[in-house]
């Protein structure tokens, strides 16, 4: 009897055992199991996190996040690129850092009202915006603004886009549109003025050739001929007036640029080398030729090299460069550069505005005019100046094989 129970008392033992065995494997696999969900989660949560970085570098927009302090703690790639600073040194920087320093106190204000009631929501709406670069500066820009709640607290997305460009073209078509308009209204008035000031003009050098043998008061004569100049002064602005609203020649060919500047500069120079300025001429050799009118391209590089002469009555230095257009393989431009006093913002905002002119015995109309001729050229024209610095004008325009 003992000997039986002992068996069977082994044979729970025994039974005991393995389902204890049988327990810890469960366990075992139980475990394992977890481990494998655990390290699935991990890889997907890392996979999401690559995937979402991937996002915000390849975004076109700068991205920029910052916390209720104004710190910003997360940018992109593009952020990098639009303003020219490195990451590191924006993270823990406030967001006005990239402000005009004009916006800034405002631009706090709204912040904290943006913190108290976040929304998903266009900034500015109907404004321009900008943005400031490292070196000071500006440059328009359009900016949406979103958020995310975290175990931190809410932050605050920017998300910025460069309109530069966009509105440059919106400029220039509301130049273009005003331009055509007064060009048609330029036309009818310098044809009405033509006309009498040539009666007056000649009636008066009449005049002054009858006084050399009856002879007339010396003040009479002097009134003649102040009157005389002031009717050349007024046909100068006629003609202006005509230049300015006749459209491009339709005589259109092939152009060789180098060619029209060559010619150009050898007319000018002497008048511009005795103001005490030095001419700089580098041609590129092999520049693709232009489809246009000789002639205006011409009276385009000559309005230029007047201008540049002009904001240099000290002397200085003017450099006319032809290349191929940087980044365009099928675009030439001419480039004339001077050492002059530059201009403010406000005088470049106006340079094309008809009949605005810095210059006492100006007219107004030359740098309207040759606006006009490289519109007519399907070109563009740009400008670059610095107080004190001087001027850079760029004339871009389609080689003859891409000419529309």
């Amino acid at each position: 009897m003992s000997s039986d129970r002992e068996a069977r008392l082994e044979a729970e033992i025994e039974a005991l055992r393995a389902r204890v065995a049988a327990l810890e494997r469960a366990a075992t696999e139980r475990r394992q199991a977890g481990d494998a969900i655990g390290r699935e989660r991990e890889a997907s949560r890392r996979q999401s996190e690559a995937t979402a970085h991937a996002f915000l570098e390849s975004a076109a927009e700068s991205i920029i996040v910052v916390n209720r302090a104004g710190e910003i703690v997360l940018v992109n790639a593009r952020t990098e690129l639009m303003f020219d600073y490195r990451r590191g040194e924006l993270i823990g920087q406030t967001l006005e850092l990239l402000l005009p320093e004009s916006v800034r106190a405002a631009h706090v204000r709204h912040r904290t009202a943006y913190f108290a009631e976040p929304r998903v929501r266009r900034m500015g709406k109907d404004l321009v915006l900008a943005g400031r670069r490292r070196d000071g500066t500006q440059f328009p820009v359009e900016i949406s603004l979103s958020y995310v709640e975290t175990p931190a607290g809410i932050l605050a997305m920017a998300f910025v886009t460069d309109i530069t460009e966009r509105v440059d073209l919106q400029r220039a078509a509301r130049q273009s549109e005003k331009l055509a308009a007064l060009g048609t209204l330029a036309s009818g008035i310098a044809h009405e003025i033509n006309n009498p000031l040539g009666i007056i003009s000649s009636r008066i050098e009449v005049m002054l050739l009858e006084a050399e043998t009856e002879p007339l008061p010396p003040s009479l004569v002097d009134d003649l001929l102040t009157v005389h100049k002031h009717a050349e002064r007024v046909a100068r602005i006629a003609q202006g007036l005509l230049s300015f609203s006749r459209q491009s020649s339709t005589e259109m060919g092939t152009v060789d640029l180098n060619r029209v500047v060559e010619d150009t500069v050898l007319l000018a120079r002497g008048q511009i080398e005795k103001s005490g300025i030095a001419i700089e001429m580098t041609l590129a050799p092999a520049l693709p030729a232009v489809r246009g009118n000789a002639n205006a391209l011409s009276q385009v590089v000559l309005n230029l090299l007047t201008n540049a002469r002009d904001a240099m009555p000290g002397g200085g230095r003017v450099a006319i460069v032809t290349s191929p257009a940087p980044g365009e393989d099928a675009a030439v431009e001419i480039v004339v550069s001077d050492t002059g006093h530059g201009m403010s913002a406000e005088t470049l905002s106006r340079i094309f505005d008809p009949f605005y002119t810095t210059k006492p015995e100006g007219t107004g109309l030359g740098l309207p005019t040759v606006h006009r001729i490289v519109e007519g050229h399907h070109g563009t024209l740009s400008v670059e100046s610095q107080p004190g610095v001087g001027t850079r004008f760029r004339v871009r325009l389609a080689a003859a094989e891409a000419s529309p």
